[in-house]
């Protein structure tokens, strides 16, 4: 895959978990973290597009030392860390339908865990559970009765499931009767699937999705969606692959998301193939 013009200056949007980050979830190849430097040096604009929260996400931010808008949980918060000329946009679901999904029937008893977040703050249920932390360096989610103690809307709800009998029944029927509100989405976390004996839900405002992200950063620098570069590996970075004039699936990504990329990487996100792709297709 070759870019029309060499010459002209690009939005970059880069996933994390997969695509950035190392298969460890904490580290960044050298390869990768160069590649994205120099293509901010030469006057490009990168912004990290991922399913984290702005808690999980701004140290990373903060490594690459980025002062672009950031976009947090798949396009649900979009955020100017730096500046903060950008107004932020939170796409929330309501108290009202959070607690409705919790207390449905269908959970009953089968809810292991849970995390709920909004602008800077997130709670969790249990927080002996180590598998909602995969980066050590992020912030630890406060721990409390969700139904209880969270009020007011929130941006993302991840619940963790005790089992995996008529899962797909749970997905379907939740979308069916919360589906004007919220997307309820299913087995990927921070990139990791799990499609195991306790199966994750992700549920979402119904209209967030890294595409709609995508073109909103898009207008904000003035940028033709058809010049932006975007990096991910996962179905979650679907609608962003899509969206974009350059869509770039990792060569370790989800086969159904190669399927629809316009390029694929050399190498895998361990091995630098962010940096390596880009300084073939800038350099």
């Amino acid at each position: 895959m070759q870019l029309k013009d060499k010459l002209k200056k690009r939005l970059i949007l880069i996933d994390l978990d997969g695509t950035t980050l190392k298969d460890d979830h904490l580290t960044i190849n050298p390869i990768t973290k160069n590649a994205l430097q120099d293509a901010i040096k030469d006057g490009h604009t990168v912004c990290i597009c991922t399913g984290r929260s702005l808690k999980d996400t701004i140290h990373i931010y903060n490594e690459l030392e980025l002062d672009s808008l950031l976009v947090t949980l798949d396009g649900g918060h979009i955020s100017d860390p730096v500046h903060k000329n950008f107004k932020r946009i939170v796409l929330p679901i309501s108290e009202e339908v959070t607690k409705s999904i919790l207390q449905h029937p269908i959970l009953k008893g089968k809810i292991e865990n849970i995390i709920v977040e909004y602008y800077h703050t997130n709670m969790i249920q249990n927080s002996a559970d180590n598998f909602f932390i995969v980066d050590a360096n992020a912030e630890v989610p406060v721990q409390g009765d969700i139904l209880k103690d969270w009020n007011g809307p929130c941006s993302n709800l991840i619940i963790k499931l005790n089992t995996n009998l008529n899962f797909i029944n749970i997905v379907d029927t939740l979308n069916a009767e919360f589906g004007n509100a919220v997307k309820v989405k299913s087995n990927l976390i921070y990139g990791v699937e799990n499609i195991g004996e306790k199966p994750i839900l992700i549920i979402t405002n119904k209209f967030v999705n890294k595409g709609f992200a995508a073109e909103m950063v898009a207008q904000y620098y003035n940028k033709d969606i058809k010049d932006v570069i975007a990096f991910g590996d996962q179905m979650n970075d679907f609608e962003m692959i899509k969206t974009v004039g350059y869509g770039i699936a990792l060569t370790s990504g989800n086969p159904k998301l190669k399927e629809i990329a316009s390029g694929i990487t050399e190498l895998s996100n361990d091995a630098g193939g962010v940096g390596d792709t880009l300084n073939n297709l800038l350099k």
